[in-house]
């Protein structure tokens, strides 16, 4: 070894058994590892061609399970697809690797998956069915087959959004926090271990690794060994990394669905370490803060990352003290509540109120706008009556005309088009008729160009001509009028950008257009605050 370099025999046997790519990149800096590590390959190849049935023909039969193919194969076992005749069912068979002469150590592992899952009932947990050893020596368990992917693949292939991203992390949440409730801690989550159903549910499989903490039967089952590291890197806790049984917990497993939901969020790890040495990782781990996901995508700013950054904490104390803690959390910023992960002001818990009541406020707040719009033209004709410039009919349809657009304006809030053209022509003809209230003649237009465009039965030429006929006049009441104006033109950008009315050069002009209104509303505003509750 060279002269910075304690890698532990029994760490690199671990890590070549395992295929740990923090181990293979440290071969790759490290010549006497590198010749260790052929001479250990060389005593694994030796057990393997004797023990793997891929020198071997494909069984008939493990038990009482007729064998149908190889499914995969890891460091301790290989998994074949079966049938039982009663219940006749589809099963996944797992055989020790080493048949009748298997080592203590994987033995150990293998009997603690069976006790594990045995103790396991969940539906988003792999049941197990029966335990045995064949008359020939082997060792096997048979459990619920899964048809599926793995997390990561699925939610790539399905371009899976982020509330469903974060609904599918939730429901793992719950089944670990079920195991750990039953004295169960996973200790090797990551997503390759967690599989997704035709149905989009999730299945946790491979309790290899788990610790069972019931006093009883902790003693014989515990399986650590202080110093040795066990699981992936990436996904380990701090104390995982270090080797140190004593530290390992329930805030463990929490720990790396935190790093699972980091990538299911972000598409990358917190940590970079598949390519550093043993230690160099080991000490990122432990010492390095993660990257904060927002870095990654700014949207993720707020809530969501606070919920993250919690759940990573280096600390135990500091982090989520359950997965059923962190769950709790991300259903509540599913549904718009106070995290509880973040200090809830009052400004924070009346946003988190007004995004829980959107429709309501966002109803709440046109009723109000239309109610005072349509006072203030009642207003103003009430004014020109007092002073004899109008008659009191003209007051009359005024105040009609007012009532059809603020009724119209509702129903175009609601998106209910077809029943908002109607007042919105009323009053039209209203404002025609009267002559002198081009303005208000104007919104109506911009309104009822909205409606004819966005209805079920849509007239885009028909809504092309209103929309261009109030742009006309607002373009000539700039400034006053810009808000209108930039409506106008957001509504034929949409009408050029798709449809029958589909033109790439208005559509840009359109564009172009809004762009320097922009500029010219706004030439030195700073830019807009982020709002830090997310």
């Amino acid at each position: 070894m060279t002269a910075s370099c304690n890698l532990s025999e029994e760490e690199l046997w671990s890590g070549l058994d395992r295929n740990a790519p923090e181990v293979a990149a440290h071969l790759e800096g490290c010549p006497e590892c590198r010749t260790r590590a052929a001479a250990l390959r060389a005593g694994i190849d030796g057990i393997a061609s004797a023990a793997t049935p891929t020198s071997t023909p494909l069984p008939q039969r493990i038990g009482s399970y007729v064998i149908q193919r190889r499914l995969g194969e890891g460091g301790m076992g290989i998994v074949y697809e079966g049938e039982q005749q009663t219940p006749r069912r589809q099963v996944a068979v797992k055989v020790v690797r080493g048949g009748q002469y298997v080592d203590e150590y994987r033995l150990k592992l293998f009997q603690r998956e069976v006790q594990t899952l045995a103790r396991l009932k969940h539906p988003a947990i792999g049941a197990i069915y029966e335990a045995g050893r064949t008359e020939d020596g082997q060792h096997y368990f048979a459990m619920e087959l899964v048809r599926g992917m793995r997390l990561n693949e699925y939610v790539r292939t399905q371009h899976l959004p982020r509330r469903d991203r974060l609904e599918l992390c939730r429901k793992i949440c719950d089944a670990i926090n079920y195991a750990h409730q039953r004295g169960v801690i996973h200790r090797d989550l990551k997503p390759t271990n967690i599989l997704i159903d035709p149905d989009g549910n999730p299945k946790i499989l491979d309790f290899g690794l788990a610790r069972i903490t019931d006093p009883d039967v902790a003693v014989t089952t515990s399986g650590t060994v202080v110093g040795k590291i066990m699981g992936t890197l990436q996904y380990m806790s701090p104390e995982e990394a270090r080797g140190n049984p004593d530290e390992i917990d329930v805030r463990s497993d929490v720990y790396s669905l935190g790093v699972v939901l980091y990538e299911l969020l972000t598409d990358q790890l917190p940590y970079m370490v598949s390519r550093s040495g043993l230690h160099e990782a080991v000490r990122v781990i432990c010492e390095e803060p993660p990257r904060r996901p927002s870095t990654i995508d700014r949207s993720l700013r707020g809530d969501l990352e606070t919920i993250v950054l919690k759940a990573l904490e280096k600390e135990r104390g500091r982090r989520y003290q359950s997965a059923a803690a962190l769950a709790e959390d991300i259903t509540r910023y599913l549904m718009d509540q106070p995290i509880l992960a973040r200090r809830a002001n009052l400004a924070y818990q009346l946003r988190k109120f007004v995004r829980r009541h959107v429709v309501f406020f966002a109803f709440t707040g046109a009723l109000l706008a239309i109610i005072a719009a349509a006072s203030y033209w009642y207003e103003r004709a009430e004014r020109a009556l007092r002073e004899g410039t109008v008659k009191n009919t003209e007051l009359l349809d005024l105040r009609e005309a007012a009532m059809q657009f603020g009724v119209a304006e509702l129903f175009a809030q609601e998106g209910r088009f077809n029943k908002a053209e109607r007042p919105y022509r009323e009053a039209l003809t209203i404002l025609a008729r009267l002559g002198g209230y081009e303005d208000r003649a104007a919104r109506a237009r911009l309104g009822l160009g909205v409606v004819l465009a966005g209805r079920p039965d849509p007239d885009p030429s028909a809504a092309e001509a209103e929309l261009l006929k109030a742009l006309e006049y607002f373009r000539g009441r700039a400034p006053a009028m810009d808000v209108e104006r930039r409506r106008a033109l957001e509504a034929l950008q949409r009408l050029y950008g798709a449809g029958p009315l589909k033109d790439p050069d208005r559509e840009r002009a359109v564009r172009d257009e809004c762009r320097r209104l922009d500029r010219a509303v706004r030439p030195e505003d700073p830019p807009e605050p982020v709002d830090p509750g997310g």
